[in-house]
């Protein structure tokens, strides 16, 4: 009894081409959503703002004081299946608080073109609304 192998043709399948290349994308970029966080201090007068800002999940940013009229504002990134936050302690004069000035749940789609700003004033923080295109108080002191 004689055995033969029938071989069938390869057949190109449009699949086995998207599912490598779309994994190539992910794999080598991992970001997806880059943000921009700015700190304005608006206190006014010759009343500089101490600041020190950090992400629980990724790295301490340091701390700086800024000057009346000036801003501090850095970039980051997202990365697929992770979330991020950033929290800043600030005070100027006897006043001293932390402020959550980054979440990306509640903070993604109100930030306008993925840049969120914050006023800081002396009776709070304000963040920049792009829906209705103002400052709007998020934070007492």
């Amino acid at each position: 009894m004689k055995s033969t192998i029938t071989m069938t043709p390869w057949k190109f399948d449009e699949q086995m081409i998207m599912f490598p290349l779309v994994l190539l994308i992910i794999c080598s970029h991992p970001t997806v959503n880059g943000f921009e966080v700015f700190l304005i201090n608006n206190l006014g007068g010759n009343t500089n703002l101490a600041v020190h800002c950090f992400s629980p999940q990724v790295k301490d940013l340091g701390s700086r004081v800024i000057l009346p009229g000036d801003d501090f504002h850095w970039e980051f990134g997202i990365n697929i299946g992770t979330t991020a936050e950033y929290e800043c302690d600030m005070g100027f004069g006897n006043k001293q608080k932390r402020f959550l000035v980054f979440a990306e749940r509640r903070d993604a789609l109100r930030c306008g073109n993925q840049k969120c700003y914050w006023r800081v004033d002396r009776d709070g923080l304000y963040l920049y609304i792009k829906e209705v295109d103002d400052y709007q108080k998020q934070f007492s002191w």
